[in-house]
This record gives structure tokens, sequence and C-alpha cells, in this order.
């Protein structure tokens, strides 16, 4: 009887560390150091949104508006599901950062699956996404949705570019082949003579976009798989792979590289384990 009572109280005071580490907010620093980076562009930073799903750190988001304006970017960069894709939603939460953010940055916006599914011609249509939408144009956020924004800085600039693969690569239990000439389509050939960030809220076609000629990729999705082990990573992904290639952090390959963020909020599973949500901040180096 003894151990059944331990046991249970190792199994409550695990869900409510589970629960808190909801709201346990970090910030990651990562610095990203290629060629390509024009001189005007060394050592800026930005700030990477991703997966917030309406969750809020303190009244108003407070504690994430801390922390972003700690980090002192020079803009902001959204990697998707900053809402909870479902008819009726609830669009307060991420209206209120982004009123206040946009005052101070400018915000790039690239939507996740959750936006697609309310879009008009999703499987969830809200009619409601359409105020969204036009709330957030009102604000002056980018929508770099299949098309592609320069910034400027000095006299160089760099390309960012978002796109929105079809539903069909967000299937649970398959993987659909992606060919890079699907990304071309979407969202045209990339400028090689500009370093390219692309917003990709999948990060499993890492090897398409990078084929396609991104030299940065942004992603989500995968909330850091949910649970995270010591040595291996994380544990599961939205479309319940098991131990995720792409999980969270920093990808690199033939020289170009995608960053991985562990999300800032849950839906479905509204639960983390040994998995913060995350605030990245990264700088550009130009070597």
């Amino acid at each position: 009887m003894l151990i059944f009572y331990v046991f249970l109280i190792f199994c409550v005071l695990f869900f409510i560390y589970m629960y808190l580490e909801n709201f346990n907010l970090q910030v990651t620093d990562y610095k990203i150091s290629s060629r390509r980076i024009p001189n005007a562009f060394d050592d800026v930073s930005f700030v990477v949104l991703a997966d917030l799903h309406n969750n809020s750190f303190g009244r108003n988001n407070e504690r994430l508006l801390n922390k972003i304006n700690k980090a002192n970017p020079k803009f902001i960069v959204i990697a998707g599901d900053l809402i909870v894709g479902k008819q009726q939603g609830d669009y307060s939460v991420p209206l209120a950062l982004l009123e206040k953010l946009t005052k101070q940055y400018p915000v790039y916006y690239g939507f996740g699956n959750h936006e697609q599914r309310v879009a008009e011609g999703g499987e969830h249509y809200d009619e409601n996404f359409n105020f969204y939408i036009l709330k957030l144009k009102e604000m002056g956020v980018h929508l770099v949705n299949n098309e592609t924004y320069t910034i400027y800085r000095k006299d160089s600039g760099i390309n960012i570019t978002s796109v929105e693969i079809g539903k069909e690569y967000f299937k649970k239990f398959k993987k659909i082949k992606m060919e890079t000439e699907y990304l071309q389509k979407l969202v045209g050939i990339p400028d090689n003579k500009c370093y390219n960030i692309l917003i990709a809220h999948n990060p499993i076609y890492f090897r398409t976009y990078i084929d396609w000629g991104a030299d940065l990729v942004l992603s989500g999705h995968l909330h850091g798989g949910i649970a995270r082990l010591p040595w291996i990573g994380g544990v599961i992904s939205p479309q319940y792979e098991l131990f995720p290639k792409y999980d969270a952090g920093e990808f690199h390959e033939n020289g170009q590289t995608m960053l991985v963020s562990r999300g800032l909020g849950t839906h479905t599973i509204k639960l983390r384990a040994f998995n913060r949500p995350e605030l990245m901040v990264v700088t550009l180096k130009r070597p």
C-alpha cells in the first residue's frame, strides 16, 4: 500500500510539473554564420515565434514581451501556428500580442497548418479568420505566404520567403515525398545572389528546402517532440512519428542551416515534459 501511495504522489507531482512547464519560458540564442550574409547584416538579430497556440505568459503575454524587448531584435519572424485552428476560434491572444509587437518591430508572419486549416478553403474554414487577417494587415504585419519580401539594410538586402505546403504534407502516420519542383511552383526560384531565409512550418522536408535554395530554414510544428529524453531528444511528432529526426534545435547540411523551434504553446496534448517553451533569438554573423 505504501508503494502505491508513493507512486500516486509521484504521478501527481509529475503532472503538476508538466503543467507548469507549459509556462516556463526559455530563451535560446543561435548564431548563424555564412559568407553569404551581407556585411550590413553582420551581427543583426531577430526573434522567431512559433506554435504559440493562444498560450499566454503572464497577463497579456507580458513575460514574453519583456523577453523579446530584452533581446532587442531588428525584426520578428513568425514560423506559424499562433492560433489553434478550429471553427469559431479565439484570436484575441495573438492579436493583442501583435498589436504591441508591430508598434516596435517589423513582423513577418508565415502561416502554419493551423492557420491553413481555418483559412478560406481549409478543412475548418472560419469566417472569423478573415477578420483576423484584416486586423493583421491594419497593424502592418507582413503576411509572407508563398511570397518573398526583401529586408533592406543600408545598400544590401536579404530575402525572406514563406511557403504554405498542402495539407497532405501534414498527414498523420505517413510522410509524402516532396519534390523541389513543388516548392518552385509555390514560391518560384530563389535569387542565389541573395541570402535566402525560408519560413517552412513543417521541418521534416529539410532536404527539399535546402535543395530549393534556402540558406536558413525556420520551422516549428513538432513542439520539440512533446516530451524530451536526455541524449535522445523528442519522443513523438504531430504525425505520430517516434523520435523524429528534426525535433528541435539546429541542423546543418551542405553549409545550409535549419532552426526548429520547440514552440511556445500546446493544443491537443496540453503537456510538456522536460521540454520548455522556446523563444528563439537568431543572430546573423558574417565570418
